[in-house]
């Protein structure tokens, strides 16, 4: 039943080994393309999850791209004909290869390995890095009463990374000014500054210190730490993208980062409902930081 329905889309089960013309036993595809597939790995042969794998025809149009899944695999479908498919990652080289893609055929580049860049993976030089609050940004995105969702920042911040060898050891400290939340409404965030939220009146700082910095992988880390808000603090986990060093105006280096808070871990417990037991605030807030430090002479 459900192979007629599929075959009523343009979709067809691809042969199985052993036939004549197959390579290997296929999900559905369509009768008018093939499918591409191929498992990508790091430095130290472990599969490697989002590596973006981008697959274009002759003429330089893009036929397909995605992300690899967290065993490092890719499937696609692709239109038949000759192909370039150019598989990059963060922190590694860029690999490139050919491929025809034949109709209702699978294609399998294999397994591929990346190299690393040396370039790109270099890390900061020991020393005292200092948050350029110029290009230094916390945001936050709040869910409203299940619906919408308010977006917002805080404009005054300082902080420090102190880069010691290892990396690993280095250590991060942020304290953030709690009055500079702005969300573009000033009476929301004037209740958000009262004792409901942040309670400003009493604790005008939120703190970050970090207490352990891991590579997972090319340039994916993870920084561990607490955070203190209303006098309350919580473990929480940046999921932290190294993007490098520049000379400009000093020399510089950069990451992005991203978390995920749950209020009730810092006593933010004030909460509202709707008639349905909808809360006019979500339960967590989604953290993202663009960092920018400066290397102190």
């Amino acid at each position: 039943m459900v192979l007629s329905k599929l075959r009523q889309r343009g979709f067809t089960r691809a042969r199985k080994p052993g036939r004549e013309g197959a390579s290997n036993a296929l999900p559905p595809t369509p009768l008018d393309g093939g499918t591409l597939s191929c498992q990508v790995h790091d430095e130290a042969d472990r599969p490697l999850p989002e590596a973006t794998v981008t697959v274009v025809n002759r003429l330089n149009q893009q036929a397909a791209v995605g992300t690899t899944d967290g065993y490092g695999f890719f499937l696609a479908t692709v239109p038949p004909g000759q192909h370039k498919v150019s598989i990059t990652a963060g922190g590694y080289q860029r690999l490139g290869t050919r491929v025809e893609i034949r109709t209702n055929r699978h294609t399998s580049i294999g397994a591929v390995r990346l190299a690393r860049d040396p370039e790109s993976a270099a890390l900061p030089e020991p020393g005292v890095w200092t948050f350029d609050p110029d290009h230094t940004e916390i945001r936050f995105i709040a869910q409203h009463i299940g619906m919408s969702k308010v977006h917002g920042a805080f404009r005054d911040l300082e902080g420090r990374i102190m880069v010691r060898e290892p990396f690993e050891e280095s250590k991060v400290e942020v304290a953030i000014d709690a009055s500079s939340i702005d969300t573009g409404v000033r009476m929301r965030d004037e209740h958000l500054r009262s004792a409901d939220f942040l309670d400003v009146a009493n604790h005008p700082k939120l703190y970050f210190r970090s207490d352990r910095i891991t590579q997972l992988r090319g340039d994916k880390w993870q920084i561990s730490g607490n955070l203190t808000l209303r006098g309350n603090s919580s473990p929480v986990q940046l999921d932290t993208t190294y993007l490098g060093t520049r000379s400009w105006n000093g020399t510089r280096t950069a990451c992005y980062c991203t978390t995920e808070l749950r209020r009730e871990d810092f006593a933010v417990n004030w909460q509202q409902l709707l008639n349905k037991g909808i809360g006019v605030v979500g339960p967590t807030v989604q953290v993202k930081l663009d960092i920018q430090a400066v290397l102190e002479e």
